[in-house]
């Protein structure tokens, strides 16, 4: 089975922007994720993957960075919803919220 992953409408030069910024260890890291992403669905599980509740799930790149990459899962679609660079041991809030929001302009 294959899924197809895909940014948010919208927010498709923000994505990219922000995998430029990353280094270059974390940018292979994420595309590497992103293509198991694609054949596993979120049933990759952890390491990489963790449901934060309401259909919505978490990729998860560790390294130097910690990037993460909140998503949701419609049949075979999967559509990125909001990105950052984890900072603290919690998935902040507000980076919740704003998939929350997104995922509401679906």
């Amino acid at each position: 089975m294959s899924y197809k992953v895909e940014v948010i409408e919208g927010y498709e030069d923000e994505f990219e922007k922000f995998i430029k910024k990353l280094d270059k260890s974390s940018q292979a890291r994420l595309v590497r994720v992103i293509d198991l992403l694609e054949i596993h669905g979120n049933s990759l599980g952890m390491p990489y993957v963790k449901k934060l509740g309401k259909n919505m799930w978490e990729l998860r790149i560790s390294g130097k960075q910690k990037v993460r990459v909140i998503f949701v899962s419609k049949c075979l679609n999967i559509i990125i919803l909001n990105w950052f660079i984890k900072k603290t041991n919690k998935t902040p809030l507000r980076e919740i919220e704003t998939a929350e929001s997104r995922l509401d302009r679906i």
